[in-house]
């Protein structure tokens, strides 16, 4: 029967359902809602089934639309796979989507992006940034940089390094408020904290059996929003080594009470669903962020 079906009909039945709707992916793919409601009308009468049950606010998948929708993922899988090592010759090219957390991408990625332009010119990246455990389906991703211990799940997944913990303010803050002497005098100073997860608040040091309270400053919800209120003077906070390395080497800000924050390392992971050995951009990719996240 799969020899029967159009790829580009799978690929639209695949993409409407990812879309959300037959207008959403229209928009997305540049082409006519009616197009794709042609494409899925010819899937569906080639194989005597219901796919969708469309309304005029909605879709909803059929329980044989879901198993359809399975096996023209693994079709599209295979076939991009084949084009693949038909054009091993050539340079990896197409479009690959990624989503990783803000600060990962302000000061991981992006101060290495134009070398990886460079190197492999024909990938189209796109980078999306959330902090949260995304969907990779709905949110339409090739793969998924997270940090931290990560929920069991069925997707592939690849290590990429991990990242330490520092505890930091600047040098101007200190000599205005006090540089503590031991890690119980950080009581007296004031902690810009983070909205969620509400655990990197939490200041625990190895020899003391309670967490250190610091009085709270402000709050913010994003990390990197959280690194300029102390880069401007408002208190101290932790964060991952990536994310004020520099700033500790330019001296704008100070590491407090090094090897003595006890908090554990963040792992941090490349999350996708095709096998990289079956897409060659999304392999190089993924050597190319190992890289970078190591060094």
């Amino acid at each position: 029967m799969h020899e029967l079906l159009r790829m580009g009909d799978l690929a639209a039945f695949v993409g409407i359902v990812d879309d959300g709707g037959f207008a959403e992916s229209a928009r997305r793919r540049g082409v006519s809602a009616s197009k794709l409601s042609r494409s899925v009308t010819r899937l569906e009468e080639q194989l005597k089934v219901t796919l969708l049950r469309r309304t005029t606010r909605s879709i909803e998948i059929t329980p044989e639309g879901a198993a359809v929708l399975s096996e023209a993922r693994e079709i599209l899988d295979r076939s991009e796979a084949l084009q693949e090592i038909a054009n091993s010759g050539q340079a990896p090219a197409g479009p690959l989507r990624v989503n990783a957390p803000v600060p990962y991408v302000l000061h991981v990625l992006a101060p290495h992006l134009a070398a990886f332009h460079a190197q492999y010119p024909n990938i189209q990246l796109s980078i999306d940034m959330t902090d949260t455990l995304v969907d990779l389906i709905g949110s339409h991703a090739d793969v998924a940089i997270r940090l931290g211990q990560l929920p069991d799940s069925e997707m592939l997944h690849r290590p990429l390094g991990r990242t330490s913990w520092k505890l930091v303010a600047t040098p101007e803050y200190l000599d205005r408020e006090g540089w503590p002497e031991t890690p119980l005098n950080l009581a007296q100073l004031e902690q810009v904290r983070f909205a969620a997860p509400d655990h990197i608040n939490t200041l625990r040091f190895t020899g003391l059996a309670a967490p250190v309270v610091v009085p709270p400053a402000l709050t913010a919800g994003n990390g990197e929003a959280v690194r300029q209120m102390v880069l401007g003077g408002l208190g101290i906070a932790r964060f991952s080594d990536f994310m004020i390395a520099d700033d500790i080497k330019a001296g704008r800000l100070v590491e407090l009470f090094p090897g003595r924050l006890d908090a554990a390392p963040l792992n941090i992971t490349a999350l996708y669903l095709t096998r990289a050995s079956g897409l060659r951009r999304l392999g190089v990719f993924l050597d190319w962020v190992g890289s970078i996240s190591e060094g």
